[in-house]
């Protein structure tokens, strides 16, 4: 024979760390905003460079021709001595640098207006240069009166200024940056440690998947875990009492069912035995007798078959009622009621039973029968009631069994703390239903059974063990 397969565990998807996983994304937002806000200033500054260039090369030509026009010594038209248009302090706050080439004597000079308080790495001012290209640059011709033109100059952005600037501005994006990555690490420290027990919680969930059901939920200090936390262990304990209920309920059932084994070899030997026995002595008594005392020998044979017979329909009936399946649930318990009037004349049961009782499932029909037979039975045997009510009602929202009675009792009632209320609440619950046992005012109680819509289409549960004899 081959060996059976190994059960292969489900894969799980891969989780996500909380923490890890909000840290990385706020670094990578800290990220995108750094690079984002870097491009857009070095865009901004390229942008503003070319236009200011642009805007500012005709006025300094027409500066640079004034400044040749002003009188000087002599015939001197030589670039020397020029202060090229722009006073230092205006030439800072511009930042251009200016040269000029005059045609006399073929001479150039070159003036910058450098700020030196603030410098910026050599890599800033190569991404600028590289960023601004040819494109901010303007050339034009100088004009001498009467409009002789006698050089031309050339005004250029001051690279290691603007540099500078630029820096300035970048320092300030990467500060806004660190702050983002800062905030992150004060996001992340709170979040960590508003996580940590998370360890515990899943060392509780472990405990409870080896069977541990006393093992309990931590309480963190973050509200949402907190209630995840109580909720889980309501839940946890709702576990807990179903199993109790269950063990509870499987020792029953075993002690019922070896206590029926004994019951039936009692009355199998007892009744059927002492029967049989007498049938077979009558039977050779016929045999060797004349035709005269036959009669009598058939007569007490039939006698004890007839016994026989009545013992044979108390024992089935007792197993499970016959007439629930030949007449029905309606007629079950009418005859349940009419019994116990006969054995009670003291007390008025009342029966109150819907129109279309007659067509549930086997499961759901006997599970009616045998909770209205112990809730009859025990409202009977512990409350002394003067009156009963056994009512079963059917609507759009299932079926509901209830048993109302008014009885006191000179001790402490105990209908609601034996295991016939276990056998009764599982029979309920095995179907989808809801069971409750509550005392009433001023006196009695109340035993309510209902049932889902889902129960009265398919039955999953068919219970052919007799009631429990006590609570």
């Amino acid at each position: 024979m081959p060996p059976a397969p190994a059960t292969e565990k489900p894969v799980r998807p891969p989780g996500i760390d909380l923490k890890r996983h909000l840290a990385l994304r706020v670094t990578l937002f800290a990220c995108l905003i750094g690079l984002g806000a870097s491009a857009f200033v070095i865009d901004h500054s390229t942008r503003r460079i070319g236009e200011h260039v642009r805007l500012s090369g005709p006025t300094v030509e027409q500066l640079i021709g004034r400044e040749l026009d002003t009188p000087r010594d002599g015939f001197d038209r030589s670039a020397d001595g020029l202060a090229l248009a722009l006073p230092d302090a205006l030439g800072r706050l511009l930042r251009l640098c200016i040269e000029v080439h005059t045609f006399y004597a073929n001479q150039s000079r070159q003036r910058c207006y450098p700020d030196a308080s603030d410098t910026a790495p050599a890599a800033v001012r190569a991404l600028l240069a590289w960023q601004l290209g040819d494109a901010a640059r303007h050339a034009g011709p100088i004009r001498q009166y009467p409009g002789i033109t006698v050089g031309h100059v050339t005004v250029t952005p001051d690279l290691d200024s603007e540099a500078a600037a630029l820096w300035q501005q970048l320092r300030l994006v990467l500060a806004i940056s660190a702050g983002v990555l800062l905030l992150n690490l004060l996001i992340y420290l709170p979040v960590r440690r508003a996580l940590r027990p998370t360890e515990r919680v899943l060392d509780t969930l472990r405990r409870l998947e080896h069977g541990d059901l006393t093992a309990r939920m931590p309480r963190p200090a973050l509200v949402e875990l907190r209630r995840i936390a109580e909720g889980f262990d309501h839940l946890a304990e709702r576990l807990q009492r179903t199993d109790r209920r269950q063990r509870q309920l499987a020792q029953r059932l075993l002690t019922v069912r070896e206590q029926e084994r004994r019951r039936l070899a009692r009355e199998l030997h007892d009744e059927f035995g002492q029967s049989l026995a007498s049938i077979r002595a009558e039977a050779a008594c016929a045999a060797d007798a004349p035709p005269a005392e036959r009669a009598a020998a058939i007569d007490a044979i039939a006698r004890s078959t007839a016994v026989m017979m009545d013992n044979l329909q108390r024992i089935l009936h007792q197993l499970r009622p016959v007439g629930l399946e030949e007449f029905g649930l309606r007629a079950s318990l009418t005859q349940l009621a009419d019994t116990a009037r006969r054995h009670h004349p003291a007390c008025r049961i009342d029966l109150c039973l819907a129109d279309d009782i007659d067509r549930l499932p086997d499961a759901l029909t006997v599970s009616l029968y045998r909770i209205a037979q112990e809730g009859l039975s025990n409202a009977l045997r512990h409350g002394a009631p003067r009156q009963i009510r056994l009512a079963l009602e059917r609507d759009a929202h299932g079926i509901a069994l209830t048993v109302e009675d008014d009885g006191t009792s000179g001790a402490q009632d105990t209908r609601g703390s034996g295991l016939g209320v276990l056998g009764m609440t599982e029979r309920v619950e095995a179907l989808g239903g809801h069971f409750s046992l509550t005392p009433r005012q001023p006196c009695g109680m109340t035993l309510h059974a209902g049932f889902p819509p889902s129960a009265l289409t398919h039955g999953d549960l068919a219970d052919e063990h007799p009631p429990a004899a006590g609570r």
